[in-house]
């Protein structure tokens, strides 16, 4: 008699010691909250449906986390990390702490301030770009974090160097991340992630407050090491005459899953991303963008580029949204995939809503191998078969990277240099 197939568990989700969590780390009880209304919304827990076009490609359940996330405490761990003449700020989260801040005096001088957000006072931002309603994860977030960083740069304030976030990967991370831009305010801000292991996990949110005509220049660097899965949600809010840039890079980790856009609340505003992802061997990498045109004449360009070797899987969604009430806006979206082996894949799916008629409004995406005429080319001319497809991968993610800040730029390169000379 033939046995029937087993029955696949319902997913769990242990989220019980909220309250403790948020006594211990000293919380007000605006946060506290705000962790109880995202536990209420994941009651009765349920997955999103893999019909749904964004979780088409990878499997939700990869990014429960295993046990209750709130009931574990910091880890005993003591990471350094130093200033240096290169950087304005540099904070580091581990172990489920904020264990690092060091500010420079310039940045210290102008009032920019660095703190625990446990115990910080976000004067009402906190919540408010991503919600706990944007989707399940979030909602694990916010009612699950532990270790996070408010970075605030007032009015008018211009920072020649970089501010440096360093989020250090442990067995379970749920980091948060909350940065408020003054009006008029200058800065460029880098957030890596890095460390972790075979059974490593990370739920991060990090939320972006972009005052009226501020230029705020935002990299997204994940290099986790094997066996990381990871899910990254980065979200800004723009206001008028204000400008956004973002630059996402995706190196590490086994199975990445990444939500990032913007909402270009103010006329006038302007928003820019520019990514690259690397992926080879097993790894799986699944991005999201959005573009959300919320008021009159903004503008926003997106141009994200991937290259995959190995059995390396890559699937991309972007959405460009365009309000009723947002016309005169103009929105570009262009992604383009890489092929080095027979065995890579990719998925790519553009999106555009467009409620207005007095928009223009485009988008690309192709998915294609390495042409075997630039490849004979370069042989030709006496370079070895690995290093003509060094030249043409460095050659298809060039105008993307030539348009990123000095700083990430040249952190960007460096590691997609180290990943074509080690594959």
């Amino acid at each position: 008699m033939a046995s029937r197939p087993a029955v696949e568990a319902a997913p769990t989700l242990a989220l019980e010691h909220i309250d403790a969590l948020s006594r211990a780390a000293g919380e007000d009880a605006g946060i506290l909250a705000i962790r109880r209304e995202a536990r209420a919304r994941l009651t009765p827990f349920a997955l999103p449906d893999r019909a749904n076009h964004l979780w088409r490609y990878t499997n939700p359940a990869r990014f429960l986390p295993d046990g209750d996330p709130t009931a574990q405490g910091p880890a005993d761990v003591s990471p350094t990390w130093r200033l240096d003449e290169s950087l304005s700020v540099a904070a580091l989260l581990a172990g489920g702490a904020l264990r690092v801040v060091e500010i420079g005096d310039a940045a210290r001088n102008a009032g920019v301030v660095v703190e625990d957000l446990h115990r910080a006072a976000a004067d009402g931002f906190f919540g408010t770009v991503v919600p706990a309603a944007h989707g399940f994860l979030e909602a694990i977030n916010a009612a699950a974090w532990r270790g996070g960083v408010l970075v605030r740069v007032p009015a008018g304030v211009s920072l020649e160097h970089p501010i440096r976030l360093r989020l250090v990967a442990g067995d379970l991370m749920v980091p948060r991340v909350l940065v408020v831009a003054g009006e008029d305010s200058s800065f460029e801000i880098i957030e890596g992630h890095v460390g972790g292991g075979a059974a490593s996990k990370v739920i991060g949110v990090t939320e972006i407050v972009v005052g009226a005509h501020a230029d705020v220049r935002y990299g997204l660097v994940q290099r986790w090491e094997a066996g990381v899965t990871g899910h990254l949600t980065a979200r800004a809010r723009v206001a008028a005459g204000a400008h956004f840039q973002m630059s996402l890079a995706s190196f590490g980790g086994t199975a990445f899953k990444a939500d990032v856009g913007a909402f270009l609340a103010g006329e006038g505003a302007r928003v820019e991303t520019f990514g690259v992802a690397m992926g080879g061997e097993a790894q799986h990498f699944d991005h999201h963008t959005e573009h959300i045109h919320e008021a009159r004449k903004t503008s926003s360009n997106l141009d994200f580029k991937v290259a995959l070797t190995g059995a390396a899987r890559s699937a991309y969604t972007g959405m460009i949204r365009i309000a009723p009430g947002a016309g005169g806006s103009e929105a570009y979206q262009e992604n383009r995939n890489l092929l080095l082996s027979g065995q890579a894949r990719a998925e790519s799916i553009p999106e555009l809503e467009i409620l207005t008629d007095d928009v223009r409004c485009s988008h690309g995406a192709t998915v294609s191998p390495i042409d075997p005429e630039q490849l004979f080319y370069l042989e030709s001319r006496g370079l070895a078969p690995m290093q003509a497809a060094r030249v043409i991968v460095y050659g298809f993610l060039d105008q993307t990277l030539g348009r990123l800040p000095q700083t990430t730029r040249e952190r960007i390169q460096a590691l997609v240099a180290a990943r074509l000379h080690t594959e």
